[in-house]
């Protein structure tokens, strides 16, 4: 099995991941509300 075509996790920001924490403890965004304003799926938000 080749590895040529294994997907990778991107790799966030420490500020990305400051802001994405902002919108759910700060403005009071849900997960869901969070992830779909920064365009990212809601698993990455969990992360």
């Amino acid at each position: 099995m080749s590895n040529k075509h294994k997907q990778t996790k991107p790799d966030f920001t420490i500020e990305f991941k400051q802001s994405a924490a902002r919108l759910v403890n700060e403005k009071g965004y849900t997960h869901r509300q969070a992830a779909d304003n920064l365009g990212v799926s809601l698993s990455v938000i969990g992360r």
